[in-house]
């Protein structure tokens, strides 16, 4: 074993007993990072490396040197396998949600260890501050983490009790400077057109699921998201009864309204609440808030996915969420979304 492996493996080794050292990473050299990769991406194998498409496990190393395109100057070297069965050569991050990468593999764990800490969310403005690096770069990162954890949470269907509601994100209205020109803002027609509605499925001290899309849509697909035999509990709101032949439903009645059907107004009744659905909202609207204080409309499903995953692993210490994020993204397929994003291409001359 040589020098950085042996530092990559006490780095992990202490990753996995709940300490993440962010100032660890940043002093870590390419090559220490590189077997961090290898360690994380081969670990059935033991961190010996094998072909991604003959899956011949034997491969032999070489180094690339990286030469600045303008200068011609040596930067620095890129470690590569090439598959001794078929001479396909791949690196530790081909075919990965990290593939097409420009930044260092240092960067790259670095970028996920700072984005890990915060704890409702980190913004790419702040991130690329931290790093002193492109904005882009920083976004393009984070939306490749999102869409990851968007894999993670929608991986199977839920079970056991499940509970449902839905808020809106996005379309804020100015209000009018004076008062008697103001109009209400709850009204249809006086909103921006721009309001999301996200709908949140949570298990009781299990996983949670979000969906840019309202309470009836969701209700339509539950079969294909809830595993039948499951109890679902929701609000009074009538989107939810088509359910009432599938699953057993229960409601807690929180406006009010209809006392004779939907019980006494309450947050929870013997049992019956989505208190804890409503805590992936809060979580949601504060990192809206506080953090990116307006989400775009086409990326708001990652967002939520982000939020709904940070709801799920809180109880898990960093070092635990930063090495589940980074196994499950060299497990991941390349990003169809944000491979070559802002990349200049060469026209045809």
């Amino acid at each position: 074993m040589t020098a950085s492996e042996d530092k990559s493996q006490h780095f992990l080794i202490s990753a996995r007993a709940r300490t993440l050292d962010v100032k660890r990473i940043a002093r870590m050299s390419e090559e220490e990072a590189v077997d961090v990769f290898i360690a994380l991406r081969y670990s059935d194998t033991g961190g010996e490396p094998f072909c991604s498409k003959c899956r011949c496990q034997v491969t032999y190393k070489i180094n690339r040197t990286i030469k600045n395109r303008k200068t011609g100057e040596i930067t620095g070297t890129s470690r590569k396998y090439t598959c001794a069965d078929c001479g396909h050569q791949f690196s530790p991050t081909a075919g990965t949600i990290f593939h097409s990468r420009k930044l260092e593999h240092r960067d790259i764990l670095l970028g996920v260890a700072l984005w890990i800490n915060g704890a409702k969310g980190m913004a790419a403005l702040e991130l690329c501050r931290q790093m002193n690096m492109n904005v882009k770069s920083a976004f393009v990162v984070e939306q490749k983490l999102r869409e990851v954890i968007g894999s993670i949470q929608h991986a199977r269907k839920l079970s056991g009790i499940v509970e449902g509601d839905a808020t809106y994100v996005g379309g804020y209205v100015k209000p009018a400077n004076f008062k008697k020109n103001r109009a209400d803002r709850r009204r249809l027609a006086n909103q921006s057109g721009r309001r999301q509605a996200v709908t949140v499925l949570r298990e009781r001290n299990g996983r949670t699921r979000a969906f840019v899309q309202s309470e009836k849509d969701t209700a339509t697909k539950m079969l294909d998201l809830v595993e039948l035999g499951s109890e679902i509990i929701t609000d009074e709101n009538k989107a939810w009864d088509s359910l009432d032949a599938i699953f057993d439903r229960k409601r807690i009645n929180h406006d009010g309204r209809d006392v004779a059907n939907y019980g006494e107004a309450a947050y929870s009744k013997e049992g019956v609440s989505t208190n804890q659905a409503e805590s992936a909202h809060a979580r949601l609207k504060r990192s809206q808030m506080g953090v990116h204080h307006r989400i775009s409309g086409k990326y708001l499903q990652g967002y939520a996915d982000e939020m709904t995953w940070r709801e799920d692993v809180r109880r898990l210490s960093n070092g635990e969420q930063f090495l589940q994020l980074v196994t499950a993204g060299l497990h991941h397929p390349r990003s169809k979304r944000m491979v070559g994003k802002w990349q200049r291409k060469k026209r045809a001359a």
